[in-house]
């Protein structure tokens, strides 16, 4: 059996070894000290499924001392032990955003998928309670020397989004009743990974109105007509978030306005934000009705009743942004365009508060948040009508 003077004089080897507490009784599992090649000594419960041998985690040496680790040892049980595997988790994080309504679902899926689940079929295999910092190094890594820059972010925020999902269903009473799936989870292993800031910093690029309008006029070269139609839409309606529009299947799309349902969170923030058309925004529907039909989703997918991927998109506008080095005075990104149409709607004559309610920002005071609860479509309909003119009067895009 191990002691507290044994493994204080444990050192390290060059590679990873393992010492054994002793075999415990038929049916129960055993306690390891697994000692890394950093000199970091951490405890595992370990037990056999199926004549295979599963282990879980349960903390570091010294700050988990051997008493408490042989407790938490004889509490657990085999028969008790997470099953959960990683991406079991993946995917019950992605149901639960879908469940939600999540504009973010669908892009949140697809990127776990492209980025961890497809490159890494050994790792989600394994039991998310053994999944440790050095594997959600190993996939980011991977991005990075790929060449992806800001979204290796995005991709460790909904990991850790994920785990921290299934730490909430493990500790919450309530959850933890509904759950079928038991991941054992005790800690987060992506907050150990440390975000790259240096690839955070807020965008500033915004389009001149030629750059807008030459963008406009040159879709949809060499794009398809749903994402070059979208684009359209997305300036049309006055620079809304491409994640929330693609998300709004049909029964969201009335006469004179679509709806919006946002899930950002933000306090003050309404969950339907109402988006009256234009005569552009209805052009570009028009334009896709041959091709959407009765689809579920105006800007169709590849597959049948899923939208466009938002990051299709977004590299499509990368791509025909590098195809034109002259025509651009430095390249930009689908989500410049926010920002573009924000400041150009101010340059149109558009009021700084009528571009917010068009955009569906928040309004925080008291008034807003408790008590006003006016639809401002009337307002709305007015400032997208301006808009619209402005860009073909002004800005020389083509109807």
């Amino acid at each position: 059996m191990l002691t507290e003077k044994q493994i204080r004089s444990l050192k390290p080897e060059g590679r990873d070894y393992v010492m054994s507490d002793g075999r415990g009784a038929r049916g129960e599992g055993v306690l390891l000290l697994k000692v890394r090649a950093n000199g970091t000594k951490e405890f595992y419960y370990q037990w056999h499924v199926a004549g295979k041998k599963k282990q879980r985690k349960l903390g570091v040496w010294p700050a988990m001392s051997l008493t408490v680790a042989r407790d938490k040892c004889k509490g657990a049980s085999p028969q008790s032990e997470a099953e959960g595997t990683l991406q079991n988790l993946l995917d019950s994080y992605v149901a639960k955003l879908k469940a939600e309504g999540a504009a973010s679902a669908g892009n949140v899926e697809w990127s776990l998928k492209h980025y961890v689940s497809d490159p890494f079929p050994h790792l989600v295999k394994k039991l998310a309670s053994s999944i440790e910092p050095g594997d959600i190094r190993d996939i980011i890594s991977a991005m990075i020397k790929a060449k992806v820059t800001t979204y290796c972010n995005r991709v460790r925020s909904q990991l850790h989004a994920a785990f921290q999902h299934g730490l909430n269903q493990e500790y919450n009473p309530r959850d933890y009743l509904k759950s079928k799936v038991r991941f054992g989870l005790t800690y987060n292993p992506v907050a150990s990974i440390p975000v790259q800031g240096d690839w955070e910093r807020p965008g500033q690029r915004v389009l001149s109105k030629e750059e807008l309008a030459a963008l406009w006029n040159l879709l949809p070269e060499e794009l398809s007509l749903v994402t070059a139609e979208l684009i359209k839409f997305l300036i049309a309606s006055g620079g809304q978030r491409p994640e929330q529009v693609v998300a709004s299947d049909r029964t969201m799309y009335r006469a004179d306005y679509y709806m919006i349902r946002s899930k950002k969170g933000v306090e003050g923030e309404r969950e339907i934000h109402v988006v009256p058309y234009n005569d552009l925004s209805r052009a570009c529907l028009e334009r896709l009705k041959p091709i959407s039909g009765d689809e579920a989703f105006p800007f169709m997918g590849r597959y049948k009743n899923n939208s466009i991927n938002v990051q299709s998109v977004s590299r499509a506008v990368t791509k025909l942004c590098g195809r034109h080095p002259d025509t651009f005075k430095t390249p930009f990104t689908l989500r410049d365009l926010r920002r573009t149409c924000k400041t150009l709607m101010g340059v149109a004559g558009i009021s700084k508060e009528l571009r917010d309610r068009i955009q569906g920002h928040a309004f925080s005071d008291v008034s807003s948040k408790h008590y006003d609860r006016y639809d401002y479509l009337k307002e709305k309909s007015q400032g997208l009508e301006e808009w619209a003119t402005w860009l073909v009067e002004e800005a020389g895009v083509k109807a």
